[in-house]
């Protein structure tokens, strides 16, 4: 039984290194592929920080046109100012324009739309 032993002992030494450098290539791949990840992660966050950051930029700016127009809004409070948008908008004087305006000016498609 040790002779059949040691007679393989070679066969095993080499089964051994082939099984370390599969590891060892399976650890690289593995490093390899969380990079990727990262990578990949790391991209979305900034395209997500781009949008947030552009959606930002288009509030303050149309929040800026209001307060050109009603510079008294400065001084409301929030509730103040939602409620007296709300009632301006919701006039039929306003439904008219607005239902004008699109038809004029209808809405972009996003990207990747039909």
């Amino acid at each position: 039984m040790a002779h059949q032993y040691i007679t393989d002992l070679p066969k095993n030494i080499t089964e051994y290194r082939k099984n370390q450098a599969l590891i060892a290539k399976a650890e690289r791949e593995n490093v390899i592929l969380k990079r990727r990840i990262q990578k990949l992660e790391n991209l979305d966050e900034y395209y997500k920080r781009g949008e947030r950051a552009k959606r930002a930029h288009r509030l303050i700016t149309k929040g800026a046109a209001i307060e050109s127009i009603l510079p008294e809004s400065k001084e409301m409070e929030d509730a103040d100012f939602y409620q007296l948008m709300e009632r301006i908008l919701s006039s039929a004087e306003a439904q008219e324009v607005w239902k004008a305006y699109l038809n004029a000016h209808p809405p972009l498609q996003e990207e990747g739309g039909p």
